[in-house]
């Protein structure tokens, strides 16, 4: 009897696959869409690449760089190739290059081989029809009678995936010697055995010699340098003898197998990310239609605000709008964490806010109205903080409730003062059957500027580490509201020096502002 295990293979090369034409194309325009009509900036394309999970290389960085007008460092590129979007690794590669021979007749047979197992891969999008038809063709070009594609369950377990002999399926429960696909599995090489003589039968294990098997040979399947499981091959009856070329042969199909279970993933991945790319897109322009549409003049105070969001759906929210008799109603808000979740609390807050304040004619207990409809609605360790005013302009008084947020500031250019806004209650949903004091109230005069923002501006951090702070907003506010610009423009002036701040790196909280001019 003669065994035999391929030999080590080394490092060699690397392949690569690019996107096609079509499918740049595709992207440059969803990338275009997701900078909702701004230019793309480096932040944006990484988010892009990082929220839809794509896996490009870095000649398709670059292509897709160039489309949209973007010039990209070496360490923006390096952040978005993805350092395993090889269709082939090393080894991989070299897999294929040991079934070349010399012997140019059998080499014929050997890519005729292959291109007929590639042609199977390419053929199919049904992954269960896809590998009955390569095991089949594995069985006629081994030359066996028998063939099975065991893949990787939970741990180390191996399950039959696909069994067949001659064209017919054997089930999921054939006889097998579990001991030949564990040892591919342990050491990741593949082996090959047969009988020398009509006396003689395999002695890898007992199960192997009851079934009187006169040759075997399995390999492991992989892709992308992960082992999904071994392709097994075996026959009762003699035959010529199997050569190491013939087992590097079933090697590489092996490979080829590996690829098509990889691409299938992948391409149902792919889908899925597509739809909820989709979803997140549809969710976001929900999101954007609940905020106030553009700056509002209400009598002669003036507000504008935005809000830009770290994932594709945020937390943060703000909002301005009449009330009762002439008064004027404001808020911004902040729920803890990022994405779908934070983004459905806050639309449930405005929802409550704004109920409650057409109906009232003092913010005097709503503090305990929203903090008990929170404490029922949010999961274990959620919280928001909320700044809401309301301001009556007949009297030019501001009352405020402050619950937990990041102070705003009212910035007084007659004398050139600033006012802080502090807390005044702990941050909504934390405390059940807590209700706030008082509520405090503050005198504005015309033309004094309330500033209020979300900590991820204040906390927005620059290249090395230093946050950009509340002495900068300040600075920004004070020259801007000098120049005689507009809330507006104070917002614009303030998001560009925070981005000046940041240089291009992605925000890590959702950025939020609104400014008033009384």
């Amino acid at each position: 009897m003669a065994t035999g295990a391929a030999p080590p293979l080394e490092p060699d090369g690397a392949g690569g696959r690019r996107l096609t034409s079509a499918e740049r194309k595709s992207l440059v325009e969803e990338l275009r869409h997701a900078a909702a009509g701004s230019a793309v900036t480096a932040r944006t394309f990484q988010r892009f690449v990082s929220e839809r999970g794509l896996k490009l290389g870095r000649d398709d960085v670059h292509a897709i760089a160039e489309d949209v007008g973007l010039r990209l460092s070496a360490d923006a590129i390096g952040g978005m190739v993805d350092q395993g979007s090889r269709w082939l690794t090393p080894e991989e590669l070299k897999r294929f290059a040991e079934c070349i021979s010399g012997d140019s007749e059998r080499d014929q047979g050997c890519l005729r081989a292959l291109m007929a197992t590639v042609s199977e891969v390419l053929g199919a999008t049904d992954l269960d029809e896809l590998l009955r038809r390569l095991v089949d063709h594995t069985v006629r070009t081994t030359g066996t009678e028998r063939g099975l594609l065991l893949l990787l369950k939970e741990g180390d377990d191996l399950a039959v995936r696909t069994a067949r002999e001659q064209g017919r399926d054997l089930g999921l429960n054939p006889p097998l010697s579990w001991s030949i696909p564990k040892k591919v599995l342990h050491e990741k090489q593949p082996i090959m055995a047969r009988v020398s003589g009509d006396n003689e039968v395999l002695d890898l294990t007992h199960s192997v010699a009851t079934m009187r098997l006169r040759q075997v040979m399995c390999a492991p399947v992989s892709a992308r340098g992960r082992t999904l499981g071994v392709l097994y091959v075996d026959s009762t009856i003699g035959g010529p003898a199997f050569t190491h070329a013939d087992l590097w042969l079933f090697y590489a199909q092996a490979g080829l197998m590996g690829m098509a279970i990889e691409n299938n993933r992948l391409f149902h991945e792919t889908l899925q990310a597509r739809e909820m790319s989709h979803q997140l897109r549809v969710a976001r322009e929900i999101q954007k239609r609940l905020l106030p549409a553009g700056p509002a003049h209400f009598g002669p105070t003036e507000l504008a605000g935005m809000s830009e969001p770290s994932s594709r759906v945020g937390g943060d929210y703000f909002d301005y709008f009449p009330v009762e008799s002439g008064r004027v109603g404001l808020c911004v808000g902040d729920v803890s964490g990022h994405g779908i979740g934070p983004a459905l609390v806050m639309s449930n807050v405005r929802a409550h806010l704004r109920g409650l304040l057409q109906t009232r004619r003092s913010l005097q207990g709503l503090y305990g109205l929203l903090n008990r409809a929170l404490c029922n609605e949010l999961t274990e360790g959620m919280f928001v903080s909320l700044f809401v005013a309301v301001l009556d302009p007949s009297k030019m008084v501001l009352e405020f409730q402050n619950a937990g947020h990041t102070a705003p500031i009212i910035y007084r250019p007659s004398d050139d003062s600033f006012r802080v806004i502090p807390p005044t209650a702990p941050a909504l949903g934390l405390i059940d059957d807590l209700s706030a004091g008082p509520c405090p109230a503050v005198t504005v005069k015309s033309a004094d500027v309330l500033v209020c923002y979300t900590d991820g501006v204040t906390e927005r951090h620059s290249p090395s580490g230093e946050l950009y702070g509340e002495e900068r907003i300040r600075t920004v506010v004070r020259r801007a509201v000098k120049k005689g610009a507009t809330p507006a423009e104070v917002v614009s002036a303030i998001q560009h020096d925070c981005e000046e701040h940041a240089r291009d790196l992605p925000p890590r909280d959702d950025v939020t502002l609104v400014v008033a001019r009384f």
